[in-house]
Protein backbone atom coordinates (compact mmCIF):
# COMPACT_ATOMS: atom_id res chain seq x y z
CA UNK A 1 0.00 0.00 0.00
CA UNK A 2 1.14 3.63 -0.82
CA UNK A 3 1.53 6.26 1.99
CA UNK A 4 -1.57 8.24 2.06
CA UNK A 5 -3.67 4.55 2.02
CA UNK A 6 -1.82 3.90 4.97
CA UNK A 7 -2.35 7.16 7.05
CA UNK A 8 -5.93 7.05 6.42
CA UNK A 9 -6.16 3.69 7.54
CA UNK A 10 -4.05 4.73 10.88
CA UNK A 11 -6.07 7.81 10.96
CA UNK A 12 -9.76 6.23 11.16
CA UNK A 13 -8.04 3.44 13.69
CA UNK A 14 -6.41 5.97 16.14
CA UNK A 15 -9.82 8.00 15.51
CA UNK A 16 -11.89 5.41 16.77
CA UNK A 17 -9.69 4.76 19.71
CA UNK A 18 -9.29 8.21 21.16
CA UNK A 19 -12.79 8.60 21.00
CA UNK A 20 -13.53 5.74 23.18
CA UNK A 21 -10.96 7.06 25.68
CA UNK A 22 -12.56 10.93 25.09
CA UNK A 23 -15.78 9.33 26.41
CA UNK A 24 -13.89 7.20 29.44
CA UNK A 25 -12.47 10.37 30.85
CA UNK A 26 -15.76 12.68 30.70
CA UNK A 27 -17.96 9.85 32.35
CA UNK A 28 -14.90 10.09 35.12
CA UNK A 29 -15.34 13.64 35.61
CA UNK A 30 -19.26 13.49 35.52
CA UNK A 31 -19.93 15.56 32.34
CA UNK A 32 -23.06 15.89 30.99
CA UNK A 33 -24.28 14.25 27.28
CA UNK A 34 -23.00 17.30 25.68
CA UNK A 35 -19.60 17.06 27.63
CA UNK A 36 -18.75 13.39 26.78
CA UNK A 37 -19.66 14.28 22.89
CA UNK A 38 -17.14 16.87 23.24
CA UNK A 39 -14.50 14.92 24.88
CA UNK A 40 -14.65 12.35 22.60
CA UNK A 41 -14.47 14.35 19.22
CA UNK A 42 -11.59 16.51 20.69
CA UNK A 43 -9.59 13.48 21.88
CA UNK A 44 -10.36 11.70 18.68
CA UNK A 45 -9.73 14.59 15.96
CA UNK A 46 -7.56 16.98 18.36
CA UNK A 47 -3.87 16.23 17.34
CA UNK A 48 -4.60 15.12 13.92
CA UNK A 49 -6.07 19.09 13.49
CA UNK A 50 -3.14 20.78 14.96
CA UNK A 51 -0.42 18.24 12.91
CA UNK A 52 -2.25 19.33 9.55
CA UNK A 53 -2.73 22.86 10.52
CA UNK A 54 1.33 23.29 11.15
CA UNK A 55 2.22 21.65 7.90
CA UNK A 56 -0.34 24.28 5.76
CA UNK A 57 -2.86 21.75 5.16
CA UNK A 58 -6.43 21.40 5.58
CA UNK A 59 -7.27 19.30 8.35
CA UNK A 60 -7.73 16.19 7.38
CA UNK A 61 -10.60 15.61 10.10
CA UNK A 62 -12.84 18.72 8.39
CA UNK A 63 -12.00 17.87 4.52
CA UNK A 64 -13.19 14.13 4.65
CA UNK A 65 -16.10 13.87 6.06
CA UNK A 66 -15.48 9.82 6.73
CA UNK A 67 -13.61 11.10 9.70
CA UNK A 68 -16.31 12.98 11.71
CA UNK A 69 -18.42 10.13 10.74
CA UNK A 70 -15.64 7.69 12.51
CA UNK A 71 -15.24 9.55 15.48
CA UNK A 72 -19.40 10.28 15.91
CA UNK A 73 -20.08 6.65 15.68
CA UNK A 74 -17.42 5.51 18.46
CA UNK A 75 -18.27 8.54 20.13
CA UNK A 76 -22.14 7.56 20.28
CA UNK A 77 -20.85 4.13 20.64
CA UNK A 78 -18.86 4.37 23.78
CA UNK A 79 -21.73 7.10 25.26
CA UNK A 80 -24.52 4.17 24.29
CA UNK A 81 -22.85 1.40 26.40
CA UNK A 82 -21.98 3.55 28.99
CA UNK A 83 -25.83 4.83 29.58
CA UNK A 84 -26.60 1.16 29.41
CA UNK A 85 -24.48 0.62 32.54
CA UNK A 86 -21.48 -0.72 30.43
CA UNK A 87 -18.01 -0.13 31.83
CA UNK A 88 -15.11 -0.75 30.22
CA UNK A 89 -12.29 -2.52 32.28
CA UNK A 90 -9.06 -0.24 32.74
CA UNK A 91 -7.06 -2.65 30.50
CA UNK A 92 -9.44 -2.14 27.49
CA UNK A 93 -9.06 1.16 28.18
CA UNK A 94 -5.58 1.47 28.09
CA UNK A 95 -5.32 -1.26 25.30
CA UNK A 96 -7.59 1.64 23.64
CA UNK A 97 -5.37 4.37 24.13
CA UNK A 98 -2.13 2.17 23.73
CA UNK A 99 -3.88 1.23 19.70
CA UNK A 100 -4.40 5.18 19.38
CA UNK A 101 -1.50 6.65 20.09
CA UNK A 102 0.44 4.00 17.90
CA UNK A 103 -2.13 4.69 14.85
CA UNK A 104 -1.89 8.59 15.22
CA UNK A 105 2.09 8.51 15.99
CA UNK A 106 2.59 6.47 12.32
CA UNK A 107 0.50 8.94 10.58
CA UNK A 108 1.91 11.96 12.17
CA UNK A 109 5.29 10.40 11.11
CA UNK A 110 3.94 9.51 7.50
CA UNK A 111 3.02 13.17 6.91
CA UNK A 112 6.12 14.51 7.70
CA UNK A 113 7.78 12.49 5.71
CA UNK A 114 5.17 13.01 2.32
CA UNK A 115 5.89 17.07 3.07
CA UNK A 116 9.56 16.33 2.60
CA UNK A 117 10.25 16.97 6.04
CA UNK A 118 13.65 15.76 8.13
CA UNK A 119 13.35 13.40 10.63
CA UNK A 120 13.29 16.24 13.87
CA UNK A 121 9.83 17.39 12.91
CA UNK A 122 8.72 14.15 12.05
CA UNK A 123 9.39 12.83 14.88
CA UNK A 124 7.88 15.95 16.37
CA UNK A 125 5.11 16.16 14.50
CA UNK A 126 4.32 11.87 15.61
CA UNK A 127 4.33 13.15 19.05
CA UNK A 128 1.87 15.95 18.58
CA UNK A 129 -0.70 13.58 16.68
CA UNK A 130 -0.19 11.25 19.09
CA UNK A 131 -0.98 13.01 21.81
CA UNK A 132 -2.30 16.33 20.81
CA UNK A 133 -5.90 14.97 21.11
CA UNK A 134 -5.32 13.87 24.66
CA UNK A 135 -3.84 16.83 26.46
CA UNK A 136 -6.72 18.57 24.91
CA UNK A 137 -9.27 16.21 26.43
CA UNK A 138 -7.15 16.28 30.40
CA UNK A 139 -7.34 20.22 29.94
CA UNK A 140 -11.48 20.54 29.37
CA UNK A 141 -11.73 18.03 31.99
CA UNK A 142 -9.70 19.79 34.03
CA UNK A 143 -6.65 17.63 35.12
CA UNK A 144 -3.09 17.53 34.01
CA UNK A 145 -2.77 16.10 31.44
CA UNK A 146 -1.63 12.03 31.75
CA UNK A 147 0.89 12.63 29.55
CA UNK A 148 2.94 15.27 31.11
CA UNK A 149 2.75 12.74 34.30
CA UNK A 150 2.17 9.27 34.09
CA UNK A 151 2.34 7.90 31.00
CA UNK A 152 5.19 7.28 27.84
CA UNK A 153 2.86 8.07 25.52
CA UNK A 154 4.81 10.51 23.97
CA UNK A 155 8.22 8.87 24.45
CA UNK A 156 6.63 6.00 22.82
CA UNK A 157 5.43 8.30 19.60
CA UNK A 158 9.31 9.74 19.45
CA UNK A 159 10.29 6.34 18.86
CA UNK A 160 7.26 4.83 16.50
CA UNK A 161 8.00 8.04 14.32
CA UNK A 162 11.67 8.02 14.37
CA UNK A 163 11.29 4.32 13.24
CA UNK A 164 8.58 5.30 10.73
CA UNK A 165 11.09 7.96 9.16
CA UNK A 166 14.06 5.52 8.89
CA UNK A 167 12.01 2.69 6.92
CA UNK A 168 9.92 5.29 5.15
CA UNK A 169 11.41 3.71 1.83
CA UNK A 170 8.94 0.87 2.82
CA UNK A 171 5.77 2.38 4.28
CA UNK A 172 3.97 -0.32 4.49
CA UNK A 173 6.61 -1.88 6.92
CA UNK A 174 7.56 1.66 8.32
CA UNK A 175 4.03 1.89 9.26
CA UNK A 176 3.84 -1.82 11.15
CA UNK A 177 7.16 -1.51 12.95
CA UNK A 178 6.14 1.81 13.85
CA UNK A 179 3.32 1.06 15.35
CA UNK A 180 4.20 -1.53 17.18
CA UNK A 181 7.20 -0.36 19.06
CA UNK A 182 4.76 2.77 19.95
CA UNK A 183 1.95 0.35 21.32
CA UNK A 184 4.50 -1.76 23.11
CA UNK A 185 6.17 1.11 24.65
CA UNK A 186 2.90 2.64 25.40
CA UNK A 187 1.47 -0.52 26.93
CA UNK A 188 4.31 -0.50 29.22
CA UNK A 189 3.57 2.56 30.74
CA UNK A 190 0.15 2.30 31.05
CA UNK A 191 1.01 -1.05 33.15
CA UNK A 192 3.27 0.86 35.28
CA UNK A 193 6.72 -1.29 34.47
CA UNK A 194 8.98 1.59 33.54
CA UNK A 195 8.54 5.37 34.29
CA UNK A 196 10.39 8.59 32.66
CA UNK A 197 12.33 10.20 35.91
CA UNK A 198 10.18 12.54 38.07
CA UNK A 199 10.99 15.27 40.62
CA UNK A 200 8.56 16.32 43.73
CA UNK A 201 4.95 15.04 44.40
CA UNK A 202 3.18 11.47 42.96
CA UNK A 203 1.87 11.58 40.04
CA UNK A 204 -2.19 11.60 39.98
CA UNK A 205 -3.46 7.79 40.25
CA UNK A 206 -4.08 6.10 36.98
CA UNK A 207 -7.25 5.98 35.84
CA UNK A 208 -9.39 6.20 32.74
Amino acid sequence: MDALTLIAIADRAGIVAFAISGVAVGRRAGMDLFGLATLGLVAAIGGGILRDALIGEVPRALANTDYLLYATAAVAAAVAFGAAGGRLPVAVLDAADAVGTGAFAVTGALVATEAGLDWPPAILLAILTATGGGVLRDMLATRLPHVLQAELNATASAFGGGLVFLLRSDPTAAVLVGAAVTITISMVGHRGWMRLPRLGGEPEPHHR
